[in-house]
């Protein structure tokens, strides 16, 4: 076996490679090894942010094309057995309803947290500026799509009971707040409210609703619903950026 160094000198440093050479066959260090494979691992992170955010446009080009059907295929198969071309036609147009007709982008850019990739897209509409932050798997496939909701603690404390009542889990889950949604699927909320039913029996019509403010930063709505077995309210918490962050069922006292 026959060991050859060769030194290198580039501008005012050194480099020594070294080089083993049987049968032909050449020996990298370690090093060298874990260079090159940290090399190719951030060039594997860049193309995924890259395709991250490629397919958060062509999910947003959908929606401003009304090609619902479309945009549905972007979601993760998760969020897609809850969630209908229906819902995202009828959430789309809540949305342009509030913000005006869609103008332009402005900017979308891709960040990486954990195993997930997370796209935030920023667009012009005629009423407002607004950001969009759209989170996707390892498989490219939307899980979760977060703005700041122009309507109020009330009118969204009243859409997600009506989701609930009409079996629109992946509608309702669009109103958590998004550290919530890391954790909590659709057949959470689904599993979750069929428990309830198993008790009261089949919601028979929500009611009204009130709003208590609380001083310590979250504020608290109360939906009044009428069951076939009793009345309950339920209690619902919110951030300060009219996303859910809790949701109570208080039992009812003896």
């Amino acid at each position: 076996m026959k060991y050859r160094i060769q030194r290198l000198s580039y501008f005012s440093g050194c480099l020594i490679i070294f080089m083993t050479v049987l049968n032909g066959a050449i020996s990298i260090p370690f090093s060298n090894i874990a260079i090159a494979q940290n090399s190719q691992s951030d060039e594997a992170k860049s193309n995924q942010l890259i395709k991250a955010q490629e397919v958060t446009q062509e999910f947003f080009d959908s929606l401003i094309e009304e090609k619902f059907d479309k945009a549905r295929e972007y979601l993760s198969p998760n969020l897609k057995n809850y969630v209908s071309a229906t819902d995202i036609q009828q959430q789309w147009r809540k949305i342009l309803d509030n913000m005006g007709a869609f103008v332009k982008y402005r900017r979308i850019r891709a960040l990486e947290f954990s195993r997930t990739n997370t796209v935030v897209m920023t667009a012009n509409f005629e009423n407002i500026i607004s950001d969009f932050v759209v989170t996707l798997d390892d498989n490219h496939q939307i899980t979760a799509v977060d703005f700041l909701w122009i309507g109020n603690i009330q009118t969204n404390a009243e859409e997600f009971v009506d989701a609930l009542s009409n079996g629109q889990y992946g509608v309702a889950r669009g109103y958590l707040a998004p550290d919530l949604k890391t954790t909590i699927l659709p057949k959470t909320i689904e599993q979750r409210w069929l428990e309830i039913l198993e008790t009261t029996g089949p919601l028979k019509q929500r009611s009204n609703s009130q709003v208590i403010k609380n001083s310590s930063g979250y504020d608290v709505v109360l939906v009044n619903l009428e069951f076939e077995q009793e009345n309950r309210s339920f209690m619902i918490l919110f951030n300060t950026f009219s996303e859910i962050v809790g949701v109570d069922f208080p039992e009812l006292e003896e």
